[in-house]
């Protein structure tokens, strides 16, 4: 069990490096530096480094290595020991899947020279291989001998729908910088000036969306992550979580600012993506923490210190 979990969360870790390594490659303007070629690199297995596109890009494809071979051995794992839990089971193979999956579209967008919607998809699939590597983190973490944390379908759901929108907003962020509209005002939180600019113009109408969607989306995760810290008594590991997504949030706000005022600084853009991925982690975090039936999946058959099957209350 430790040892599971231990290399579940050695596999969250370096799938975060490999989506800021990632941001890197996009920031830098860095995808190409292994020319249209996958899986090798220019014609090479093992390239000459000779300039920075080449060792930003190559990088990148070890990274990704690095995490299919981390996920592989988590689904070989999780089928060796976790058979009586499925959710585990399932979720450990699925991540293998969306890393293969990955994988692929990786070489997709290599052959389609970074096209923009190929640019969005890839980053939606690591987004939702970090949504399934942290329920598999919380999930398995064995049970605490202490209170059990109350549990609350509806905050879970609210928290859900908030991940969702993030994801969402990360996408529509994606898009902006594949369509070259985030170069398009020098200003913020105006832009040219303006509360709202020229719609009729197509790249205004792209970056004027994602600056929108930004203040919803700020607007439902301040909701219910506010909903979650009342409750933190009860709710402890949901509400430490949602301390970090609300104080989060509130930095990547900033990070998107200095984004416009520098111009699409390689170093903040990266950090504005993986601000994003680490609020959209934590979401997840809650709804699987606050969820009845979903965190700790191997709680029902684990005995409690008494010797008797562990028991959680469920929030009307």
């Amino acid at each position: 069990m430790k040892n599971f979990r231990r290399l579940a969360i050695a596999s969250t870790v370096a799938t975060f490096i490999l989506v800021t390594i990632g941001g890197v490659v996009r920031s830098t303007k860095s995808g190409l530096g292994c020319g249209t070629d996958w899986p090798d690199c220019s014609g090479q297995l093992i390239p000459s480094l000779h300039n920075r596109a080449v060792a930003i890009e190559y990088s990148h494809r070890l990274a990704a290595s690095v995490v299919l071979v981390l996920l592989g051995a988590l689904a070989v794992m999780a089928f060796r020991h976790f058979r009586r839990f499925p959710q585990i089971l399932w979720a450990s193979v699925g991540a293998f899947v969306l890393v293969v999956g990955q994988a692929l579209l990786g070489a997709l967008v290599v052959v389609l020279e970074l096209e923009a919607v190929s640019v969005v998809l890839h980053l939606g699939t690591a987004m939702a291989l970090i949504g399934v590597l942290v329920y598999v983190v919380i999930a398995s973490a064995p049970p605490s001998g202490g209170r059990h944390p109350l549990r609350d379908r509806s905050i879970s759901r609210a928290a859900g729908l908030a991940a969702a929108a993030v994801w969402a907003l990360l996408l529509s962020g994606s898009y902006v910088t594949g369509s070259d509209a985030g170069y398009v005002f020098p200003d913020w939180p105006l832009m040219n000036g303006a509360l709202i600019p020229d719609l009729g113009n197509e790249l205004y109408a792209i970056h004027f969306a994602h600056r929108a969607l930004a203040a919803l989306v700020g607007v439902g995760v301040g909701l219910v992550t506010w909903r979650v810290i009342r409750r933190k008594g009860d709710m402890p590991g949901a509400g430490r979580l949602a301390h970090a997504v609300a104080g989060g949030f509130a930095v990547e706000v900033l990070i998107g600012a200095a984004n416009i005022w520098t111009q699409l600084n390689a170093a903040v853009v990266t950090a504005h993506l993986l601000s994003g991925a680490l609020i959209w982690a934590g979401l997840v975090g809650i709804a699987v923490e606050a969820h009845p039936n979903l965190a700790r999946a191997t709680a029902e058959q684990e005995p409690s210190r008494s010797g008797h099957p562990s028991y959680e209350p469920e929030a009307v």
